[in-house]
């Protein structure tokens, strides 16, 4: 038997290894096309979460469960305060350069990061609790349930002629207390009213209002319609440092029992990472066009918004290259959607 001579088997090591060579050219290639389309996949996916659970606040933004043809009354002592006397005006921008109150720019953990836009969105939709007796304009509202009420709640009773803001100053066994004074902010008094603003001068004035039946002498108007209860909220989007060496989507609560301009900002959410950017723009009623919110003369009037999305791919199963396109930059994407605001008249 003949053998193989040395200059055979090297040239068979060296086709061998051509072989092997193309193999792991088209793997690696095979897997940077994979991981190129995941990192798009995610992009694809946190935009569309992003804009799914944002869209939902604008579309609702200065909504009520009763119409937003009711007449709004504030019976909060703070009602006069920059921050709770936007509650009628729906919602409220803020440019990238432009301080959210409540809210720190810096690059803290779930701090807002320096050149994006933020919003804020006032909303009194959380629950609903049926209105069964209010008699008399003072401090008794009956209510079918007050599941999930808690005194120094800020709430909202409403029917189809008035939408009235108050604090709850306490729970009884058949509903809730609107007491005058209490905790921050407060009720600037007891008895609800229908005059807008609200003059809580007791219970000698000429303003008093019943939800539901008149048995009193001090119900000057009173109403037999349905009424209900709900809960009285705003909502901050903003882009926030995530604390990881990236930025992300937030949803924050706002809050302001200090009776000041500047509201405390509770429970920070992070909704999506690797939302980079977030610019706003707005169009009111008769507008030409969206404009920036340093632009917008009447936030009562903003029937749309634009929002634009930057989103990036991040470091997780796959880093490095992997998530890096053809620049060596990480992958992004920008993607614009337009919300209208759904209780808007006149909205495109």
């Amino acid at each position: 038997m003949q053998g193989v001579s040395l200059i055979e088997l090297m040239i068979a090591m060296l086709l061998g290894l051509v072989v092997v060579a193309a193999a792991g050219g088209l793997f690696l290639t095979n897997k940077r096309v994979y991981a190129s389309t995941e990192t798009l996949n995610r992009i694809q996916e946190n935009t569309r979460s992003s804009f799914e659970i944002m869209s939902r606040d604008v579309r609702e933004a200065g909504g009520r469960v009763c119409g937003s043809s009711s007449q709004l009354v504030n019976m909060l002592k703070s009602k006069d305060s920059a921050w709770w006397a936007s509650f009628g005006q729906g919602l409220r921008g803020y440019d990238n350069a432009e301080a959210a109150p409540g809210t720190a720019t810096g690059s803290g953990a779930a701090q807002r990061a320096n050149g994006t836009d933020a919003i804020d969105l006032h909303l009194a939709n959380d629950g609903g609790h049926a209105v069964v007796e209010h008699k008399t304009p003072s401090a008794t509202l009956d209510l079918d349930s007050t599941d999930g009420l808690a005194a120094g709640d800020i709430a909202m009773v409403c029917n189809t002629s008035y939408s009235l803001i108050f604090q709850i100053s306490g729970l009884n066994a058949n509903g809730v207390l609107h007491n005058g004074g209490g905790s921050a902010p407060g009720n600037c008094g007891q008895e609800f009213q229908f005059e807008n603003p609200a003059n809580c001068a007791g219970a000698s004035n000429p303003y008093g209002y019943c939800m539901m039946g008149n048995t009193s002498a001090q119900c000057v108007k009173a109403s037999t319609e349905p009424a209900v209860l709900v809960k009285v909220g705003t909502i901050r989007w903003y882009i926030g440092n995530n604390g990881r060496g990236g930025r992300s989507l937030y949803r924050a609560s706002v809050t302001n029992r200090t009776m000041g301009a500047t509201p405390d900002l509770v429970d920070p959410v992070e909704i999506a990472e690797g939302i980079s950017d977030m610019q706003l723009e707005y169009r009111s009623l008769g507008g030409a066009g969206f404009v920036a919110a340093s632009a917008v003369a009447d936030w009562s009037t903003v029937n749309a918004v634009r929002i634009r999305l930057t989103a990036e791919g991040v470091e997780g199963a796959l880093g490095g290259n992997y998530i890096e396109g053809t620049d060596g930059n990480a992958l992004s994407r920008d993607v614009t959607h337009v919300v209208a605001v759904r209780n808007r008249e006149g909205v495109l």
